[in-house]
């Protein structure tokens, strides 16, 4: 079958009061996108009226008493395409930020609303809670909108309800003095990171430009395929089209497997989560401020192990780390080794994190100068108490799936160490490992095999990464207080925020499609 051809429309922001324009000078752009060969033409999030409604009141409510519904319609039926489009809807009495997308008929196949709403969007409009997928003649197509791309289990829950493409409505923000160097941690990294961990096609429309002088859109329109690479993008400044070719029914990537039935904690009651508790539990400024260190090191054999094990742990005590990942091993055997070990922590309250061979061992040791105080093994997902904080861990491909890390934060990590196996590649796999860190706000620490580490933020940032070759150690602050706190602007908050009665089908033994996983 044939590629379908995806024409994502960039327009500028208009406020509230320009809605004619606004959707005037959208459907002039799609005209554009239609004459270019596009069969599926995406327009942004809340294109009618404005995103900001702040301000639409008295003259500047007549949007109120319009529907560009039948126009949007009409336009599909009359150019004979797929039309998506980021309306501000009316359902039954209350106000949702929603998208629709219409068939080369006109006929209404999808429409879904915003569930993650964004800092003031609250003030305005509902959150939605349901995920639809609709069949195509390309394939099954599912939407979100905007902040949603940033709650992994949307996503999720539409690749496992069968979409091969995820349309995304957005008005992706940012700041900055040079319009044409205007990004977001939503284009940079997570979006790519939801098109490899779903194996799906993701296409983006954005707007470009300042509304109502304080929300300043970011453009980088896009089209990203099922390995998380971005097949062609606009950019940060210019209004512009899009249209790019996705073959629906390409090869994917294999998807790492599930384990549903230790996911129970997605859908629990929000306020009895530890993640939840952690944001009203005070911490002492010595609590706070774990000094952290990454140590990749190459060795030939366990005594070589041992022996650089011994150096990097001296100099981390000796430089003020309070917890130390020591890279995965070659050979079982971590509850010995750590026990080896633990003599060099004697008088100090370091943490130090041990594990079996990359890739392979989900057996993941805890110590400190008292010898093993815990273990990770994988038969559940629960965070672990220390003296540096609570601490989870994952292995190899189980990263890649946003499910345990998500768990291992609802549970109250503040921390997690990824044990990559470093098979897939390390651009997209960095890029998933940001975004653990930013959807769950917690602190990451990845390896990527035996070759390389880094620590990423609760904001997604690196905070330090290890050279691309060497024996290295590298350290970051690990905040605690950072990774209790869950609100990411005034309104969004990712725990308080979350709709687990949405998400049932992410948990026990049938996936969201209703097959086995």
């Amino acid at each position: 079958m044939k590629g379908l051809k995806i024409g994502c429309v960039q327009p500028r922001a208009f406020d509230v009061p320009e809605w004619k324009e606004a959707l005037d000078r959208a459907l002039e752009l799609a005209d554009d996108a239609v004459a270019g060969g596009a069969e599926l033409v995406l327009l942004p999030e809340a294109l009618f009226p404005a995103y900001y409604l702040g301000g639409g009141e008295g003259s500047a409510a007549s949007w109120r008493k319009s529907d560009p519904r039948t126009v949007f319609s009409g336009y599909a039926a009359g150019k004979g395409i797929y039309l998506a489009a980021g309306l501000v809807l009316e359902d039954e009495g209350a106000l949702y930020n929603g998208a629709m997308l219409w068939g080369p008929d006109g006929r209404e196949l999808l429409r879904t609303f915003k569930s993650n709403l964004w800092h003031f969007d609250g003030r305005y409009v509902l959150p939605g809670s349901s995920f639809p997928v609709a069949d195509t003649e390309f394939g099954p197509v599912g939407m979100m909108v905007c902040a949603d791309g940033r709650i992994p289990e949307i996503s999720r829950i539409l690749a496992l309800k069968g979409a091969k493409l995820i349309l995304d409505l957005t008005n992706l923000t940012s700041t900055g003095r040079n319009r044409d160097t205007l990004s977001n941690p939503q284009l940079e990294y997570m979006l790519p990171a939801r098109a490899a961990e779903n194996g799906v096609w993701i296409a983006v429309a954005d707007k470009v430009g300042l509304e109502a002088e304080t929300v300043l859109n970011c453009g980088g329109s896009r089209l990203i395929d099922p390995l998380g690479n971005v097949v062609a993008s606009l950019g940060s400044s210019a209004e512009g089209i899009l249209v790019a070719e996705a073959d629906l029914n390409g090869p994917c990537p294999p998807m790492p497997d599930r384990t549903p039935k230790l996911y129970s904690i997605l859908t629990a009651d929000t306020v009895s989560t530890g993640a939840y508790l952690n944001q009203f539990d005070p911490l002492s400024a010595a609590e706070d401020e774990v000094f952290s260190a990454l140590c990749r090191f190459s060795f030939s054999g366990m005594e070589d192990y041992l022996e650089k094990a011994a150096r990097f742990l001296a100099r981390a005590l000796d430089q003020g780390n309070r917890l130390v990942c020591l890279p995965p091993m070659e050979e079982e055997g971590c509850s010995e080794v750590a026990e080896k070990l633990s003599g060099l922590l004697a008088g100090s309250d370091v943490v130090a994190v041990l594990n079996g061979p990359a890739g392979e061992g989900r057996d993941t040791v805890v110590f400190s100068a008292n010898g093993v105080i815990g273990r990770f093994s994988g038969d559940v997902l629960e965070p672990l108490d220390t003296p540096a904080g609570r601490i989870g861990a994952v292995w190899g491909d189980e990263g890649w799936n946003p499910e345990p890390v998500r768990c291992l934060m609802l549970g109250g990590s503040e921390a997690v160490v990824w044990y990559g196996d470093g098979k897939r590649l390390r651009d997209i796999s960095v890029k998933v490992a940001r975004t653990r860190a930013a959807e769950n706000r917690i602190f990451l620490l990845y390896f990527h095999g035996g070759e390389d580490a880094l620590v990423a933020g609760p904001s997604g940032a690196v905070l330090a990464e290890t050279l691309d070759e060497g024996d290295q150690a590298v350290s970051a602050m690990i905040r605690r207080s950072e990774s209790r706190g869950k609100t990411v602007v005034p309104g969004t908050n990712i725990v308080s925020g979350r709709l687990p009665s949405a998400y049932g089908g992410l948990v026990g033994e049938k996936g969201a499609n209703g097959s086995h996983d």
